[in-house]
């Protein structure tokens, strides 16, 4: 079943010719909900195919040969900088915010986070943030950052290096940042900025995140992803005064073109999205999300087809088709991956197998109470199974009967759990964690007896 597992993967994300060699990285501008972002993304990559670190000063020692096997990168490494991580052709993701906002999440993230190497300049001064927007300390740090962010690479803009490497990390690259060309004006950074844009596999925009999941979904032929919960989010402060907006547009003149620039070519993104999703609509009331989920189906069972297996073991290091899911977590001794479900109520998996007769087991390993697990609901394309269980307490294998009628003809199992009620994580067990969560899944078998 692993071999299989294996095979299936290679040729899923091979099938698309042009990207027989590539890997995806994600260019994570802070400030830009990238935190959320990778959760989702990382979904749709086995565990050890994600290059583990998002920094540079954690990636240090650098292996071309150990990070071939990577088909996935994300991080703040600069639009550029993955070049130097892996000698792999790549496809872009990014996802750019109103600089206006971006501006103000920026001040509210260094007042609260005392790590920031300004935080305690801007706590001793007591700055407000017109001040912080006038600092020689600290406007760099509100200062066209995405076209800084997106320009820099080794070779043609290093000079942008200030925008995410620290002191530290800046003396062990030295032998990749000495030797290069004469800084670029901010004019050709603005160019380099959005000739990235326009290459981009996919780009998103903050303002209109969920129409951004949709494209992402529609350029990689994945699953809708649904509802989400953004992490790592603060409440905006109140209404900008006209002296503070007009110092974020003095320092952000080439963000706001930027930005301006990836609206217009955004909106014709969507526009051909919903223009190629046409012909999968079979009546007018179908969403955005039905005709993805459609042309997901037909794209995928195509891939699969030459193979299904007649057993399946699934783990959550594997590639997650499915949605409402939390992140990736490792459980000890197993050294095995789980996850929750959540943050809405129904969570939905996708797997594939030959249309013959199953028992599906489930290892359910937490809850947000018994009474929440003892009522959850599970479903099979659609129509509701029982499950049963020799288990108490949380920690449970269920099973359940899983006959030929329910599977659909091109082999897809979807699996749906049902909770009765959402909580979140930091009220149920005393945590700091404020995702709404059900109950945690650590696998899922599909056994079939000839």
């Amino acid at each position: 079943m692993k071999a299989w597992y294996k095979k299936f993967i290679e040729r899923y994300f091979r099938s698309d010719k042009k990207n027989l060699a590539s890997a995806n990285y994600f260019v994570h501008i802070p400030k830009t909900a990238g935190t959320s972002f990778i959760v989702l993304l990382d979904r749709f990559y086995p565990a050890d195919k994600i290059y583990p670190h998002q920094l540079w000063r954690e990636a240090k020692d650098i292996d071309l040969t150990q990070n071939q096997k990577y088909d996935l990168y994300r991080g703040h490494f600069g639009g550029g900088g993955v070049g130097v991580l892996t000698d792999r052709h790549i496809d872009f993701f990014t996802i750019l915010r109103d600089p206006v906002a971006l501006a103000n999440s920026t001040f509210q993230f260094v007042k609260r986070e005392t790590n920031t190497k300004v935080h305690q300049l801007v706590e001793q001064q007591d700055m407000s943030f017109s001040q912080f927007l006038s600092h020689p300390m600290t406007s760099p740090l509100v200062q066209n950052r995405m076209v800084r962010n997106i320009s820099f690479d080794f070779v043609e803009d290093p000079a942008a290096q200030e925008v995410f490497l620290s002191a530290e990390t800046i003396e062990y690259l030295q032998s990749i940042i000495q030797g290069q060309g004469l800084e670029i004006t901010d004019e050709q950074r603005l160019e380099r900025a959005k000739k990235f844009i326009q290459q981009c596999r996919w780009f998103g925009l903050l303002e209109r995140f969920d129409e951004s999941l949709q494209l992402l979904c529609f350029e990689m032929y994945w699953p809708p992803i649904g509802q989400t919960q953004k992490l790592n989010t603060f409440k905006q402060s109140s209404e900008l005064t006209v002296k503070e907006r007009r110092l974020i547009d003095q320092l952000n003149q080439y963000d706001n073109l930027l930005y301006d620039h990836s609206v217009e070519l955004f909106e014709d993104r969507i526009e051909n999205m919903r223009y190629q999703l046409k012909k999968f609509q079979t009546y007018q009331s179908q969403t955005i999300d039905h005709l993805l989920d459609i042309r997901y189906q037909k794209h995928h069972a195509k891939v699969v087809s030459e193979e299904l297996p007649d057993a399946l073991s699934f783990g959550f290091d594997q590639v997650l088709f499915g949605s409402q899911w939390h992140r990736r977590e490792l459980m000890q001794p197993e050294n095995e991956y789980f996850r929750w479900t959540g943050p809405g109520a129904q969570a939905s998996i996708d797997c594939w197998v030959q249309p013959l007769d199953y028992q599906l087991s489930i290892r359910i390993i937490n809850a947000t109470s018994i009474e929440l697990l003892e009522q959850l609901n599970i479903s099979i394309n659609g129509h509701s199974v029982e499950w049963k269980t020799g288990d108490s307490g949380l920690v449970r294998i269920l099973t359940v009967d899983c006959p030929v009628d329910l599977i659909k003809n091109n082999g897809l199992v979807r699996v749906v759990f049902t909770c009765h009620d959402m909580l979140r994580h930091a009220d149920v067990f005393n945590s700091d964690d404020e995702r709404l969560v059900g109950v945690a899944v650590h696998w899922l078998k599909f056994s079939h007896e000839s």
